[in-house]
């Protein structure tokens, strides 16, 4: 019976991934620039809807899509 009980033993998930603390569509559109927080939330991809109204962005997902936005400028 022991054999059984160590088979079943309880394992506790792994820790989330750290990807910044939740923003605003407002400081979303800060952190793009010349933008409304209207088109942040019509556009930028990953958003939390955590109510009717509500939606957050982790900082650390805006940033790589910012970052895979720009484009490379040209050497010279």
């Amino acid at each position: 019976m022991t054999a059984r009980r160590s088979a079943l033993r309880f394992r506790p998930p792994a820790a989330p991934v750290d990807r910044g603390p939740l923003l605003t569509p407002e400081q979303v559109a800060e952190l793009v620039g010349g933008v409304s927080p209207a088109w942040i939330r019509r556009t930028v991809p990953g958003k939390l809807v955590l109510g009717q109204r509500t939606v957050r962005w982790y900082r650390d997902d805006v940033l790589r899509w910012i970052a895979s936005r720009q484009v490379a400028s040209p050497t010279e």
